[in-house]
């Protein structure tokens, strides 16, 4: 199947949960299969209940038997209602999250069949207003998935999602990643999604996001912290990188005088201001930004105003941002 960027599965997402379909998303490890699921949740003001599948036996997804005495005297069996699910009267909005789908048997994934297509099974119905979601890595991912049975696939819409470098710079702006990492990733952006199944650390935006947690602890040299994460070869790379980047040109010297502050020769020095700027641009700022932005090539240029609009898009009203675009039309967009 032709892959979609988070950016646009998160508009086709939402447009299929309001059409009632189920929606299956497939995907390497690591690239926010996950995230993109509960800002659906956020986006539709839904309340997200997660199953983890790969933990459930077949007879889990229907729940454990209890035996219940009858006003006659006699017994019969009934199942209950597993925890995880969603409580039938619920009156909101439900987001029913099937996680890791290929990571449970074909048994559990065919215990499933009558509440994706029926959305009840046995006596348990989901509440009215549910949008059902899975998400899944596909076998060749070497994560350890099965495949999916016909009978289970032909229950959602499907989209095979992949990692986008404007799209993670965007998202970790947005969360106040440290601006370091997008910048790196900008100049190094092959180091964004780069499983090796026989090491035990790899670049994913997951472990980009393991990086910037580890970051206020890092030790004087920082190797093992950031090789643990990312991998030896990531982690060198970013390191050296790192070092570029806190010797830039003064940052709030750039906004006092645009027009006066060096700009950088090397690609990895102009990535890394590029970066720092449009972490930095706001409101109050963006004016000055945009001028020392100008005395970039174009390509750097380029890459900062689409991360700053990716960060605020607020910021596309300012008259300064405004002018670029109109400037520069053919190359932004």
């Amino acid at each position: 199947m032709r892959t979609i960027r988070p950016a646009d599965l998160a508009k086709q997402a939402e447009k299929a949960a309001k059409s009632g379909q189920g929606i299956m998303i497939w995907g390497a490890p690591g690239i926010g299969k996950s995230e993109i699921v509960y800002q659906l949740g956020d986006a539709l003001n839904a309340k997200v209940f997660e199953i983890r599948a790969n933990l459930f036996d077949p007879v889990d997804v229907r729940g454990g038997l209890k035996v219940v005495e009858q006003q006659d005297g006699t017994y019969r069996t009934r199942y209950g209602v597993p925890e995880d699910y969603p409580d039938s009267s619920y009156p909101g909005t439900v987001l029913l999250f099937i996680d890791d789908l290929t990571h449970a048997p074909k048994a559990t994934q065919n215990a499933l069949l009558q509440l994706l297509l029926c959305r009840r099974i046995g006596t348990y119905e989901l509440p009215p207003n549910t949008i059902i979601v899975a998400a899944g890595n596909r076998s060749f991912d070497r994560a350890g998935a099965v495949e999916m049975t016909t009978a289970v696939k032909s229950r959602f819409r499907h989209y095979v999602m992949e990692a986008h470098i404007d799209d993670f710079c965007a998202h970790a702006h947005k969360v106040g990643m440290d601006a370091s990492i997008p910048a790196f990733l900008r100049y190094r952006p092959n180091l964004l999604h780069d499983i090796d199944a026989a090491a035990y650390a790899f670049p994913t935006p997951r472990t980009w996001s393991f990086v910037n947690d580890a970051l206020p602890f890092m030790d004087d040299d920082g190797f093992y912290d950031i090789a643990s994460c990312v991998g030896d070869g990531a982690a060198g790379e970013y390191l050296s990188f790192r070092k570029i980047y806190h010797d830039l040109p003064d940052i709030d010297q750039i906004v006092r005088s645009p027009g006066s502050v060096r700009v950088p020769d090397s690609p990895s020095t102009l990535y890394a201001v590029a970066g720092a700027l449009s972490s930095r641009a706001n409101q109050q700022d963006i004016k000055p930004i945009m001028t020392y932005l100008r005395r970039l090539p174009t390509e750097y240029q380029v890459v900062a105003v689409k991360d700053i609009l990716g960060k605020d898009r607020t910021l596309a009203t300012e008259q300064s941002v405004q002018q670029y675009i109109s400037d520069n039309a053919s190359v932004i967009f």
